[in-house]
């Protein structure tokens, strides 16, 4: 049976040795690196699965790096960091991280996100290769709007123009409160206090960049929404027509 194969960019040579070696004990295949200027060309040569790369890395910039990675290759992205920047978060999970792990970390925590981001990138790659168009004796949608159809039961959003739709955690649970609350105009403090989100400046930030994630996955022109729209200084609203 073939192993998951990660790639650990870290110039922190004790944190690299520690996570090659803690990762390998956990039946995974790990390929390591202490700097990112040969990321892409590891990534293409050894059919790399997860990439877990440093913010800060001597010389180059770990969140440029992953930024071309998210455009070339479908793989989850990891970022570790030991600076405790929210506005790096913040852009980083925009362009495309699927996670950012501040150190000191807890392995076992680690490990854990390592294999959530694994299952929701193996199951989309599988549905998306078996269902070729038959999505009704695949899965249970159980909520829907326009041409999208949701499975909340497995975190899954689907388009029939586009096939299955990767979405964090989060994004789905944040559009399945809009769609369960369409053409209701809800404010920022609601949305938090609702999904159970911290009320901090962070999180409403971050709520924001969730909301134009979400735009770029389900509207046709994201600066123009059908969907998920703005009402200034209101909150945001999830507009669906009657004959959708």
């Amino acid at each position: 049976m073939n192993r998951i194969k990660i790639l650990v960019v870290d110039d922190d040579v004790d944190i690299l040795g520690f996570l090659t070696n803690f990762l390998q004990d956990n039946e995974f295949e790990v390929f390591s690196q202490s700097n990112g200027r040969n990321v892409l060309l590891e990534i293409e040569k050894n059919n790399i699965d997860l990439l877990i790369i440093d913010l800060k890395l001597s010389g180059m910039n770990g969140l440029d790096i992953s930024k071309e990675v998210a455009i070339k290759y479908d793989i989850p992205i990891i970022m570790i960091s030991g600076v405790n920047d929210d506005i790096e978060k913040i852009v980083g999970l925009e362009s495309g991280l699927d996670d950012f792990v501040d150190k000191p970390f807890n392995p076992r925590l680690l490990l854990a996100r390592i294999r959530s981001r694994l299952r929701r990138y193996n199951f989309k790659n599988k549905e998306d290769n078996e269902i070729k168009g038959d999505k009704s004796n695949k899965v249970d949608f159980d909520l829907s709007f326009g041409n999208f159809y949701m499975d909340s039961r497995k975190c899954t959003l689907y388009s029939d123009s586009d096939g299955f739709i990767e979405l964090t955690n989060t994004e789905f649970r944040l559009l399945e409160y809009f769609v369960k609350n369409s053409n209701k105009i809800i404010s920022r403090q609601n949305l938090s206090d609702d999904l159970g989100l911290e009320s901090s400046s962070y999180m409403m930030r971050s709520i924001d960049v969730l909301i134009l994630r979400l735009r770029r996955k389900i509207e046709l022109i994201p600066s123009k929404p059908k969907y998920l729209q703005t009402r200034r200084n209101r909150g945001y609203m999830f507009v669906i027509e009657l004959n959708d």
